[in-house]
């Protein structure tokens, strides 16, 4: 009998060693090699060229494919995981996550359903109990409720910290405007409002045009002078809004800001929510894993008072893209804000996955985490956290010690924000903050190693995150040997004008 015709390839088992092959030898050559730039110069019109746009009419077959990835796609990936990227919190992956990432895509399960995957099902409860407990979030009794009186805490893992801000603040909006889900945010009569600090991320706002409430109706509370939520102008900020007749429902406080690594006073942000009746939202994408350090836990202390939590595995847990979480102090909020109900969805299960967000079809992104945890461990995990931290204040140390760099901000976490300061007169600040963005341009152009600009309190400098398990104090100490002697190049060319696409950001 002639067999059907199906996608499988014969060779399937050769196919997958080679792209192994593949993989291996580019963990080695951004991991003990280190070989090549860290962001390959090619343009995009360049790549555009080379890489195959054809689709053609009948295939070319996996091996000569591969070919074209070896040729075209592999030598051009940005090397993020080499000891100086140290750019943007995204980074350095652990080949063990990798690993569970490719059994992830090979059994290619659809936990939207206990039936749908029953061990993935599993496995995202366990992964989030393990990040719940660790946040202090309170655990499920045996009569189902919380040491606070609450169900227990639930969350969910999605692609990334935008997405988790997300979750929170659509369960936030639920919690306190229940009828909006029905009405729409039109039939309140009121005015939701929320408030995040001006270091906060820039998808709170994003998040807040998507939930219906409005760009406008996000207050940026200013921060002080070490980048951190002034309660007190929040406090006066909420009454104010009050006085007007609008609804305050959320504070959104930082662990771990993006530009400069700042952590807002929890315990306090946490006492003001609590007495307002105000939901209490903490943004730890890249700060939470600090959490696995002593050091760290004195930082986020009071982030257990938090009603959810953003956080980010993809980025200091060193778990490979994409994979974020939220987690929620009450899972019943959680499940009375997503719960999905359509008969071609099949039997309720008490514990389906499509009842934690308003996602469906979805990746089982716990194997990775899992698989990565249960190989290294808590231990191993928390010192190169440690590391890290102490690692970006060597860098701001050697920043202070030296006359041609100004310290812009305390290191907190495991982010160093500094300015390269030309000797000599005839500098204004405008061109000394145009400088660092040529500095940096320089940098990038070594291949030696990638980092962004920063604007801090309205001035320009270079900004280290070190988020990276393979970086040494070797590294940090090349790097700014090598972006001094860069700055004394470029001072010794003088002053040059500003140019207004080059503001720093980051």
């Amino acid at each position: 009998m002639q067999r059907h015709e199906t996608l499988d390839l014969e060779d399937f088992e050769t196919l997958l060693h080679r792209a192994a092959a593949m993989i291996a030898d580019r963990v080695e050559r951004i991991g003990p090699r280190a070989e090549g730039p860290v962001v390959h110069p090619a343009t995009f019109d360049e790549l555009a060229a080379l890489i195959p746009s054809d689709w053609p009419e009948h295939g070319a077959g996996a091996d000569a494919v591969l070919d074209e990835v070896a040729r075209c796609i592999e030598p051009y990936a940005t090397r993020i995981g080499h000891p100086r990227f140290l750019a943007w919190i995204t980074t350095s992956p652990a080949p063990a996550g990798t690993l569970g990432d490719i059994v992830c895509t090979g059994l290619n399960q659809a936990p939207l359903s206990f039936k749908g995957g029953p061990a993935a099902t599993v496995l995202e409860h366990v992964v989030i109990g393990w990040l719940a407990r660790l946040f202090g979030l309170p655990e499920a009794s045996a009569d189902g409720t919380g040491a606070d009186g609450l169900d227990g805490a639930g969350g969910t893992i999605v692609s990334g910290g935008t997405m988790a801000n997300l979750m929170g603040l659509t369960v936030a909006r639920h919690a306190h405007f229940p009828e909006a889900a029905a009405k729409g945010l039109a039939g309140l009569g009121r005015t939701p409002v929320l408030y995040v600090s001006d270091q906060g991320h820039m998808s709170i706002e994003r998040s807040a045009v998507l939930l219906g409430l409005g760009a406008d109706n996000v207050r940026a509370v200013p921060s002080g002078a070490d980048n951190r939520m002034d309660v007190a102008a929040m406090r006066a900020a909420i009454a104010a809004d009050r006085l007007a007749g609008l609804a305050p429902f959320c504070v959104v406080a930082q662990a771990g800001s993006v530009t400069t690594g700042a952590v807002d006073p929890l315990p306090d942000i946490a006492d003001v929510c609590a007495a307002e009746g105000l939901w209490f939202h903490v943004d730890a994408a890249y700060g939470g894993a600090a959490m696995l350090t002593d050091e760290g836990r004195a930082l986020l202390a009071g982030v257990n008072r938090a009603d959810s939590i953003c956080v980010d595995p993809h980025k200091w847990f060193f778990i490979p893209l994409e994979c974020g979480v939220t987690l929620f102090r009450s899972k019943a909020q959680q499940i009375a804000t997503f719960r999905a109900r359509a008969s071609y969805l099949g039997e309720e299960h008490p514990h389906d996955l499509k009842n934690t967000t308003f996602i469906l079809s979805r990746a089982n992104r716990a194997l990775k985490v899992w698989f990565a945890f249960r190989t290294y461990g808590r231990d191993r995990l928390r010192r190169i956290v440690a590391r890290n931290m102490e690692l970006a204040r060597h860098f701001r140390d050697l920043c202070a010690a030296s006359p041609e760099w100004r310290v812009l901000a305390p290191v907190q976490l495991s982010i160093a924000c500094a300015r390269y300061v030309p000797q000599g007169d005839g500098w204004t600040e405008e061109q000394v903050d145009h400088l660092q963005v040529r500095l940096l341009e320089r940098l990038e152009a070594s291949g030696e190693g990638f980092l962004t600009p920063a604007m801090v309190r309205g001035r320009a400098g270079v900004r280290l995150c070190v988020a990276n398990h393979r970086t040494s104090g070797a590294d940090i100490r090349l790097l700014f040997d090598l972006m001094t002697s860069l700055g004394r190049d470029l001072a010794a060319q003088g002053p040059q004008a500003p140019q207004a696409p080059q503001t720093p950001q980051v």
